[in-house]
């Protein structure tokens, strides 16, 4: 009963706007626009409309347009709406939605998933932004004048759900961030190492899942560059060596064919090393 009594009081009067351009006129004789995302206190529910309050205003709203928190279904909406609005590829719509979502579900049994996609719609904004000040948890390489994801998402993904097939893909989204943060490498060897060891861990940590064979791109990849900058042929070895594991294990797939050309490329002595 008292757990009852917390969630009552932690959901009490709140929804969310799920679309934008909401139009709400206030009892303060003022028009304000809500966009999606935008956090309201439930007055009163109608059959088609539903009392506000908003930025100390009160009004009148559609019903449709947001998702009341206290309604059994609301966890479940909410994930759809964000999802949906990651997949259409309205990432800032979706990192608002995932941002309520993990604020006020934090129990979920989406928790990780919605993690995730939280990162991964904070690294599609990131991409587009000229200054990392434009949105928190966004960092800037100077060099290339990129702004990246910080990952905090997929590091709360390690710490919480470290056992979750969202796992291997946190670390996998992680090791790209580094690599965004570390270059260029300047021919630094022990960096490009470095990343190589992680990438090796990394396969061998998530032998079984999807991410297994990306990371075997990675430890081709790492072990072309080092051959170029180093003229040893182990490296090249090595790189020749995973291409092949992947054709064998991975047949008529788009990972295939990119063994193929990075092994016709080994063959042709055709560099890749542009930094």
């Amino acid at each position: 009963m008292i757990i009852f009594l917390v969630f009552l009081l932690c959901f009490s009067d709140t929804g969310v706007v799920i679309v934008d351009n909401v139009w709400f006129y206030g009892d303060d004789h003022k028009i304000r626009v809500l966009e999606t995302g935008d956090l309201v206190e439930i007055i009163e529910l109608h059959e088609d409309t539903v009392k506000i309050k908003y930025d100390n205003a009160v009004g009148v709203i559609l019903k449709g347009v947001l998702i009341d928190f206290k309604e059994n279904i609301a966890e479940d909406e909410l994930f759809v709406f964000a999802r949906g609005y990651f997949d259409d590829g309205k990432y800032w719509n979706a990192v608002s939605l995932f941002d309520a979502f993990i604020r006020f579900f934090d129990e979920s049994e989406y928790y990780a998933e919605v993690l995730y996609y939280h990162g991964l719609s904070y690294e599609a904004l990131a991409r587009h932004l000229n200054s990392p000040d434009s949105i928190p948890g966004v960092l800037f390489n100077e060099h290339y004048n990129i702004c990246y994801y910080s990952g905090e998402s997929y590091m709360t993904i390690l710490e919480d759900y470290a056992e979750s097939m969202y796992a291997s893909k946190a670390v996998y989204c992680l090791f790209n961030i580094f690599r965004t943060s570390n270059q260029p490498w300047r021919d630094s060897i022990q960096l490009i190492q470095e990343e190589l060891k992680m990438w090796q861990d990394f396969a061998v940590k998530y032998k079984n899942t999807d991410e297994y064979v990306l990371a075997l791109l990675e430890i081709g990849y790492l072990n072309r560059v080092l051959f170029e900058i180093t003229e040893d042929s182990d490296y090249r070895t090595d790189a020749a060596k995973v291409f092949q594991e992947i054709l064998d294990k991975y047949p008529n797939s788009i990972n295939s064919a990119q063994s193929k050309v990075n092994l016709h490329e080994i063959e042709n002595r055709k560099k890749i090393y542009k930094y």
